[in-house]
This record gives structure tokens, sequence and C-alpha cells, in this order.
């Protein structure tokens, strides 16, 4: 091959940009393209490289809302106007139509309201004044007056107390929804999930009386009426849950969400032919469902002895969310059934079968199960306020170790409502095992032992220097030096102790001379749960 020997040419190189503009662009074009996959890639690319640009993040809800994904879309879209652009009122028309597409015409309804208010001669106020009429006259749903100026957040909030309680976090959905109500007492929505609250959290007194004051408002409310057949058979009042349930037996609900209701609390009372008769209506209707609707919708038909059906029902649970891995269990629980295998009785929750969500059995590995699994937080908060006392001793030691805002909430509530001193004892140290502030007037008998104000560093060499583990000691200084100020920053403890007992079972565990925390809480004269937060905070640290 001949080389060219000749002047070389000098080139002019163009800088290709791709900015979050350019990721934009693309995945319109996506988009327009039906090609949903790269759409959503180009759209997170973008929000990659701006994270705080809102228009990123509003394209990205409009792919996810075209490709179905409704609930991820309105995801997105709250953090928009809560996080990046408060300003942005069109954000409340798009989750009017995401709401609407999921069939909860109450939610769609609210955004579509809050959006007119924010902004009355907005761009989309004929598309929203649309929708409105289509869930008033077609749905025949009564029209609700728009709510003064000074009452606006009233929708947001609500919303922020509807995904409090689905994550959970009771206590703070209860102050949410007791400020909703006392601003606009005729907002029903809000009464219905206050008696949901106050039950979650064992509050059954006030759960009865929120129904009584709904139903008050208005007398065949239908969700009412469900938490009020929920609660009869609770307290196992069977006279008057009888009665109620022969009025609910008659009940052919028209809305969707209105019969999902309904299908939900026949189910959870072990009325599976009626739970069964609503879900078949919901599905045959031809609206888009929810994996977990078909899920529900296949337990009724296997507890009321339909399970080829339920098989059915299963399978497209598994197509809709296959990476759940949850039908694939109830199928391979039917073919087990059939090999003779006896079954247990299956609950109404979109959960694996026979999963265990006792808290009481549960490791210390399963702590992230404690915070998110919304079943497990009502056991507890349950307990608290009904338990023995040694199951309350258990809870709230499971409490300290959860830590978060809820729980220390809990716990300081329980040590203003409890007159056990010893019980009012164990709330205090769960309170300080979190680094919780103490509550004030706080009886100086029972408080906690105060701190010493010896360092870290100092404890060390108390602890493991000056009794003679010296590559412990040197190994464990070195450490925090290095990390101290990063690991007490992220959770913080009364006792520099802690953190040596901590320090010291990382260290075994790096040299295989490991010693249990149980061990080392004794030790140190600690709780096992304050050993356990200090040693979550170290084992993200590289000590290679």
């Amino acid at each position: 091959m001949k080389h060219n020997k000749g002047i070389l040419k000098k080139t002019t190189v163009v800088d290709f940009k791709q900015d979050a503009a350019f990721f934009l662009d693309r995945g319109t074009r996506f988009l327009n393209r039906y090609d949903y996959e790269k759409a959503l890639r180009s759209f997170r690319r973008a929000i990659e490289l701006e994270p705080t640009n809102a228009e990123c993040h509003c394209h990205l809800a409009s792919a996810l809302a075209e490709t179905g994904q409704f609930e991820a879309s309105n995801d997105v879209l709250y953090e928009v106007i809560e996080k990046w652009d408060t300003s942005m009122t069109e954000v409340y028309f798009y989750m009017a139509n995401n709401y609407a597409n999921l069939e909860d015409y109450q939610m769609a309804e609210e955004m579509a309201i809050r959006y007119l208010q924010e902004d009355g001669n907005g761009p989309y106020r004929e598309e929203a004044e649309e929708l409105l009429d289509y869930i008033y006259f077609e749905l025949d749903m009564p029209p609700r007056h728009f709510l003064p100026s000074d009452k606006e957040d009233v929708f947001s909030k609500h919303e922020r107390a509807r995904r409090s309680l689905e994550e959970g976090r009771f206590l703070e959905a209860l102050d949410i929804l007791k400020e909703i109500v006392e601003a606009d007492p005729s907002f029903l929505p809000a009464w219905n999930n206050l008696s949901l609250a106050y039950y979650y959290v064992g509050d059954f007194q006030n759960a009865m009386k929120t129904i009584e004051k709904t139903l008050e408002l208005e007398q065949g409310n239908l969700h009412a009426l469900c938490n009020l057949a929920v609660l009869l058979s609770h307290h196992n009042q069977a006279a008057e849950l009888i009665t109620l349930m022969d009025m609910l037996k008659k009940v052919v609900p028209f809305h969707p969400e209105n019969t999902y209701k309904l299908a939900t609390t026949m189910g959870v009372l072990g009325q599976h032919d009626e739970a069964y008769f609503h879900y078949q209506r919901m599905l045959r209707a031809g609206r888009p469902n929810e994996a977990c609707t078909y899920h529900y919708a296949a337990i009724s038909a296997y507890l009321s002895g339909r399970k080829d059906q339920a098989l059915r029902w299963w399978q497209k649970a598994k197509q809709m969310d296959p990476e759940a891995g949850i039908a694939d269990q109830y199928i391979q629980m039917v073919k087990n059934e059939q090999e003779g295998e006896t079954i247990k009785p299956i609950p109404y929750q979109y959960n694996p079968p026979q999963r265990n969500v006792s808290w009481e059995q549960a490791s210390f590995t399963g702590v992230e199960d404690f915070k998110t699994d919304p079943m497990i937080r009502a056991s507890l908060l349950w307990a608290l306020q009904h338990g023995r006392d040694e199951v309350k001793f258990a809870v709230l030691q499971t409490l300290s170790l959860i830590g978060d805002d809820e729980a220390e909430q809990a716990v300081r509530q329980f040590y203003h409502a409890t007159d056990d001193p010893q019980l009012q004892k164990l709330a205090l140290l769960a309170l300080a095992d979190m680094g919780a502030a103490m509550p004030e007037h706080l009886p100086k008998q029972t408080a906690p032992e105060e701190t010493t104000g010896e360092s870290v560093e100092e404890s060390i060499r108390r602890y493991l220097l000056e009794s003679g583990q010296a590559s412990a000691g040197n190994w464990c200084l070195q450490v925090w030096r290095e990390h101290g100020e990063y690991a007490s920053g992220q959770v913080q403890v009364r006792k520099a102790v802690a953190w040596v007992a901590a320090l010291e079972y990382v260290y075994g565990a790096v040299t295989h001379d490991k010693k249990s925390q149980a061990h080392l809480a004794e030790k140190y004269g600690i709780s096992v749960s304050t050993v356990a937060k200090c040693v979550k905070v170290l084992t993200t640290l590289d000590f290679k």
C-alpha cells in the first residue's frame, strides 16, 4: 500500500455537544416514533445531566404515561411541583389525566379543580373542564364546589396523606388528615382515610367516631360503610355486622373505585363469593387494571372454589408484573395443593404466599422491611397500644432500631400516654438510642444515664489499648480518625462507647475473630439496637 507523503491537511473537529437539550430532543423524536424504551432512556439521561430541570422531569412523566405507567408518572410529577418548580401549574392537569386513566376519578377531579384554581386561563383550561364534565355527568357524580383560595392546598395535602398511609407512615397521615377535616369538614375522602389511619394505629375508638361523623355527612357513603364493617368484625360485634353485611351484599356500585373498595372489603371479611362477583365485574368492564387487582381477583376466585379462573387471573397478573414473581409463587402453590400439600389461608395482600411479616420474628437484617412494610408498621403501632407489657417492651426496642421520624413520634406519644413508670423508662431509653431529644419536664429519676463526656478516642484507649488489645485499639483509632466525622453525622448516639462497641465488632469481622453484637452490648452497657445502628453505618465504609 502506498503511503501519501504529501502535506498533511489540518482537519477541524466539531464538538458534538450532548447536553440535556440534546437528549430531550432525542427522546421526543423516539416518543413520536413510539419507541418508548429509547425515549425513556433519553429523558432519564437528560435528568442525569440536569437533575433540577423541571422540564426534563415532565418529559419523563409524559413518556411514562404513554407507556401506561400512570402511577410512576404521577410520582415524577409530584416531585416536580414539590421540589423543582412550584409554579409549573400544568403539572396538576397532567396528574388529573393520569388519575383518570387509573380510574381514580376522585383524585382526577381534585387535580383538575386544582389546575383551574391555580391557572384559570391556562392552556389546558378547556381540557380540564371537559374532564370534569366527564366525571360529573357521564359517571353521574354530583359536582363539588370550588374551595376558596385559602384551602387550595387541601388536594395536595390529601394526596400526601394517602401516600403516607400506603407507605406505612400512619402517624404522619393522621396529622395531615386532621388538618384537612378541620379546614374543610365537607371533604369526605379525608374523613374516610382518617378512620383508616386511626384503625392502623390501633385507636379503634376514634376510628369508630370518625366513621360515624362521615356517615352523618353522607348517610350512604360506601367507603365509610365498608370501614365500619371491618371495624365491627374486629370487635366481634356479630349482630351489627350481619345487618350491615346484608345491606352491603345488595349494593352493586357503578364507579370502579367503589366496586374495588366493596370487593376488597368482602374479601377481607371472608365473603369470597361476593368479592369474586365484584372483581369479575371490574375486570369484564374492559378498563385497564393493575396486576394487584388481578391478583386479588384470583384470591377471591381461589377461595370461592373457582381454581381454574384463579390460575387464569394469576397468569394475567404475571404478564403485567413479571419481575415481582408473586403470581409465580401462587401458581406454584395451586400446583402443590393439587399434589396433596395443605395450603394455609391466603390474605388479600399483594405479597408472596405465606410471607412472614411478623415484626416479632424478624432479624436485624429485616430492619428495612420494618421501615417500608405498612403491615409491620401497623402491627407495631397496634401492639404498642393493646399488647401485653412484655410485647410493648419488644415493640419499643424495635422502634428504636427503626429510628426514623415516625418511630420517634410513636415512642414519644407512648411515653406521654402511659402511666407505667417502667414503660416510661423504656420509652426514654428507646428515644436515647435513636439520638432523639428527651421530652420536656422529664422526671429526673427516670432519665437514662447521662453521658460522661468522654470522647470516642478516649474510650478506645480506655477499653482497648489500656486493656491490652493493642491491635484492635490501634485499628479502631485509625478508622475513627479517618471516618469518625462521617459516621457521627449519619446517626446520633449519646454514649461514645456505642461507637467503640461497633468498631470492635467490625474489627472482629475484618480479622475473622467476630464477636456478637449482643456480647459487645453487654460489655459496654448499651442496647443491642444502639450497637446495630452504629455497625450499620460503619459497614458502609471501605476498609481495604
